[in-house]
């Protein structure tokens, strides 16, 4: 029977714990939560160069610790005394929530966001915001302002983005889950980039009030962990479900796979890592069907591109105002720190940009596009029974870090980074789908490597059951910094 965690012992650090395995821990009074608050503060202490937090609150969380867990148990779902971080585009009352960007360092909400305030509930305590790329407008977390974010199994790598410094802090031990947000892929990218699990929900799911935007038609926030079943009892309590997932049987699970696309120009360690977890899945008696989705590259941009540089602007001059910041939108733009950024707002965001997007193309995408890429993928989950579709998450490794200049390596031949890590998540984005990311495995240089399910709308807890077996399946071993990290 397959369990929905890895069995194993416990690691012998405390700070190398999952979520599940803390709380299980803090259940038997093996340990305390001020343990697990001195623990992650120590590995922050050890890897603060990773540039995994913009702001930390480590010692007024160590005194909250010290009342937590007096008397009654805990709660049958419950995070009392367990460190999370959050992005730094997440509402966290007490925090500044910078966004990543110099023009919003001055603006501290008075409330945490209705998803913070939820795990809040459930006793989380919040050791810190986490780095990102400037306004979520990128995928390598390079930030001019706060600093770049380092890659958790190497620093001389990127870490991936734009949640890259919450998959640092998870990876690295200085949290034992954190929240990202996720537009067209900065939840699942950092994750697989860094070894960890991120969760993509359906847009909705979770409430997005008090989180600064990116694309309401696509953002939303996520958890993001060392396994799915920490991903799936987080999910349990931001959305208040009383009913734990339950991993599926691997003879019940039905995947597609679309070789023509997803499987299309990989790294050749990505492809073999890749084939390697879909072989397995098939000997473990997991249905895997071959898709065809012809046209499937060319909807997806024409959905997103239309989308994400329409919106951006507007959406995020409400946020300003509703918010009372006291920062304009065209300040906001004015003051970007990071020269990728600004070469984005001012060629293709900005209202007077040369490159902008029309009303009538935005439209269309809206009304006609992204309702057709929704259907193509519909139409293959319901003519095959589909749980879901499988791929490998990115389609090469992390790059060094001179890549946040955009260009990255695919088999000794240079492309844009956006292409290397946004090709494969950008689909389930624009087509609104949930998405799993968790890792297939490691090369041979020791970079992580993810594979990820996109599931039906709404499908979210199916999505985890499935992610619970396939996780256990691919038995990839949790490891740690790879030995140019490991200073210790």
């Amino acid at each position: 029977m397959l369990l929905p965690f890895r069995a194993a012992a416990l690691p012998a650090n405390v700070a190398d714990f999952t979520l599940t395995q803390a709380i299980a821990a803090l259940r038997r009074r093996a340990i305390q939560p001020r343990d697990l608050v001195d623990a992650t503060q120590r590995r922050h202490a050890q890897y603060r160069d990773f540039g995994a937090f913009i702001a930390t609150a480590y010692d007024a969380e160590l005194e909250r610790s010290h009342g937590a867990m007096q008397g009654d148990a805990l709660a049958p779902v419950s995070l009392q005394g367990l460190p999370i971080a959050v992005k730094d585009n997440v509402h966290v009352a007490g925090f500044a929530n910078t966004a990543g960007t110099p023009g919003l360092q001055g603006f501290r909400p008075a409330r945490d966001a209705t998803l913070v305030h939820r795990l809040r509930e459930a006793g989380a305590l919040f050791v810190g915001k986490t780095n990102m790329h400037e306004l979520s407008l990128g995928v390598t977390s390079h930030n001019a302002c706060f600093g770049d974010v380092r890659n958790a199994r190497d620093p001389s790598r990127l870490a991936g983005g734009s949640s890259g410094g919450s998959a640092v802090a998870v990876a690295l031990g200085m949290a034992y889950a954190a929240i990202g947000t996720d537009t067209a892929g900065s939840i699942r990218i950092p994750a697989a980039l860094n070894g960890i699990v991120g969760l993509r929900p359906t847009v909705g799911r979770y409430p997005g009030d008090g989180v600064a935007p990116v694309s309401p038609t696509r953002d939303t926030p996520g958890p993001m962990a060392r396994t799915v079943a920490d991903v799936a009892l987080l999910d349990q309590v931001i959305t208040g479900s009383q009913r734990p997932v339950v991993a599926a049987r691997p003879e019940r699970i039905r995947l597609g796979v679309v070789p023509d696309f997803f499987l299309e120009g990989l790294d050749a360690q990505v492809q073999r890592l890749t084939q390697a977890a879909l072989q397995r899945l098939r000997d473990s008696g997991v249905c895997v069907i071959d898709l065809h989705m012809p046209g499937l590259a060319e909807l997806s941009e024409t959905t997103g591109a239309a989308i994400g540089f329409a919106e951006f602007w507007p959406a995020m001059e409400r946020y300003l105002r509703s918010h009372g910041t006291g920062v304009s939108m065209a300040e906001l733009a004015r003051d970007a720190a990071s020269g990728d950024v600004r070469a984005l707002i001012e060629n293709f965001i900005a209202p007077r940009s040369p490159h902008r997007v029309c009303p009538e193309r935005y439209e269309t995408a809206i009304r006609v596009h992204r309702p057709a890429l929704r259907r193509m993928f519909l139409e293959q989950f319901c003519r095959h029974k589909l749980d879901g579709i499988v791929l490998p998450t990115t389609i090469t490794v992390a790059g060094p870090l001179a890549a946040t200049h955009g260009i990255v390596a695919l088999n000794d031949q240079p492309v844009s980074a956006n292409y290397a890590y946004l090709r494969n998540t950008l689909p389930a984005s624009n087509a609104g789908l949930p998405g799993l990311a968790m890792p297939a495995g490691y090369t041979a240089q020791g970079h992580a490597v993810g594979i990820e399910i996109d599931g039906p709308p709404h499908g979210d807890r199916q999505l985890l059951a499935v992610g619970l077996t396939v996780e256990a399946i691919l038995s990839v071993p949790a490891r740690g910094m790879s030995r140019e990290c490991d200073r210790s």
